[in-house]
């Protein structure tokens, strides 16, 4: 009996033991929760978390944004790169490419570390902070086609166009000057040097890579460029001052134009604007198959002059056209014309040395002359043979019908012309012996009608009239005696 007792007090005491530690498990065990609770459930960043080693623990996210921005990419955009060209330095800001840390993302994942798992394995992380801090570094990033830009930017500034030699001819002989390389930087070695140093995220210096840029003319190809390869004369009326004018002002603007191997010229560029301020003159042009007055009129005999100076000189025809009627101061289909953007003479260098053009007044004629370097033999002479295939016919005559003239009256106010379709061959003679013929261009000139003007007034009308009239004269003269006495 007394063994069972001391078997029960035993068994109390147990149960009693193990309640309490129990009890005691439960109450550190919820302080325990609390303090991890405490630590890591908090609206600033954990200390020992940093970005870009700027210390960010205590701060609320836009007290950490506004920090970075202030420690970090302010500092960052007032960097500078500097491409440097001997004396002269073109500086790039780093903000001027939109170089920054992208802290935005980076703060959130900073801010993130430890507020996500059990609450057991996020205490242990922000404990840890205080032995093993943490440093989240911010992607560098920066806009390359801006870049690029700059760089491009620089590069106009850093260019040095080349001088070609230039030739004139005064008083009968050519003047010739020395020609000057220029340089542009080498863009793909300077971008390249530059990229790297922007992603170093440093400040830094770049030499300007160049490149020389040669003259297109050499003062040796203009000396070799000095042979009259071409020329042709035409000849006008000094009665005309507006059209004499043009003829001047033309020949002036295209004087002295030099043409490197390859270049086009253009006729319509070489005349300038044909405006009044440019100096031109009213004149007689062809309009619509007619002669009328008009702004620059003549300009075409300087384009036909010069056009048969080019193809006598051998150099390639690129556009041409010829007039809607026959001219007199040229052959027949040998004529070029310029008019408005519609019409233009077009030839091309297609030599290896520069052509120079000169074009000039003396006396009534118009003198145009083509320089460059001659290759064929000195026996070669060229000449032009122009064949009509065809004449067109003039169309029906244009009637204006006149109320105010009589049946039967009829004046013919404007002569049309006949048209015609003509073929221009190439003809080459060697040592005065001919070597070829060849077709060369094609020309039509249309036929215009001509123009009649015939009364349309009724007889009876007209003589009523006359009638009426031989009163009115027959009183008028005995009302006053002296009317016809002058």
């Amino acid at each position: 009996m007394d063994k069972n007792k001391n078997i029960l007090k035993i068994a109390v005491i147990a149960v009693l033991v193990l309640s309490a530690a129990g009890a005691g498990a439960y109450f550190y065990h919820k302080a325990s929760v609390k303090k991890m609770t405490q630590a890591v459930d908090i609206e600033t960043f954990y200390d020992g978390i940093s970005v870009n080693n700027v210390p960010l623990g205590g701060l609320t996210q836009d007290e950490a944004k506004e920090k970075l921005s202030t420690d970090v990419n302010n500092v960052i955009r007032e960097q500078i790169i500097s491409l440097v060209d001997g004396d002269n330095t073109y500086d790039i800001k780093y903000a001027d490419i939109d170089a920054k840390y992208n802290i935005e993302d980076t703060l959130l994942a900073a801010y993130n570390y430890g507020r996500n798992g059990e609450l057991k394995e996020r205490y242990e992380q922000v404990m840890d902070l205080k032995e093993n801090p943490k440093d989240f570094e911010a992607q560098f990033t920066y806009n390359d086609e801006l870049l690029k830009t700059k760089i491009n930017e620089i590069a106009e500034q850093v260019k040095v166009e080349p001088e070609n030699s230039v030739m004139k001819r005064e008083n009968g002989t050519f003047v010739i000057s020395d020609e000057k390389s220029g340089y542009e930087m080498d863009f793909d070695s300077t971008y390249n040097s530059a990229k790297a140093v922007v992603e170093s995220i440093q400040p830094g210096t770049v030499e300007i890579k160049k490149n020389e840029i040669k003259p297109e003319i050499t003062r040796e190809e203009n000396e070799k460029a000095t042979s009259l390869i071409g020329t042709y004369y035409t000849t006008f009326s000094g009665g005309n001052s507006g059209r004499n004018e043009n003829l001047r002002v033309g020949c002036a603007n295209i004087n002295g134009t030099e043409l490197a191997p390859g270049e086009i010229f253009s006729m319509n560029e070489g005349l300038g604007p044909q405006t009044y301020e440019n100096g031109y003159r009213d004149a007689a042009v062809i309009v619509d198959g007619k002669i009328e007055d008009g702004l620059a009129g003549g300009v075409c005999q300087i384009t036909s002059t010069l056009y048969n100076a080019v193809i006598l000189a051998e150099l390639k025809i690129v556009e041409r056209s010829n007039h809607s009627l026959a001219v007199s101061y040229v052959p027949l289909g040998q004529d070029a014309a310029v008019a408005g953007d519609y019409k233009d003479l077009k030839f091309q260098n297609d030599t290896d040395y520069p052509v120079y053009i000169e074009a000039y007044i003396s006396g009534n004629k118009l003198i145009t002359n083509v320089y460059g370097y001659e290759i064929h033999d000195s026996s070669r002479q060229v000449k032009f043979e122009n064949v009509v295939d065809s004449v067109i016919e003039k169309p029906a005559e244009k009637v204006t019908e006149d109320p105010e003239k009589p049946k039967g009256y009829r004046e013919v106010t404007y002569y049309g012309k006949q048209g015609k379709k003509v073929s221009t061959y190439k003809i080459v003679y060697e040592n005065g012996k001919q070597v070829s013929r060849e077709y060369f261009s094609t020309s039509t000139y249309r036929a215009t009608p001509d123009e009649v003007t015939i009364g349309t007034k009724e007889e009876e009308t007209a003589q009523a009239n006359n009638t009426q009239t031989n009163a009115a004269q027959q009183e008028t003269a005995q009302g006053d005696g002296t009317l016809f006495a002058n």
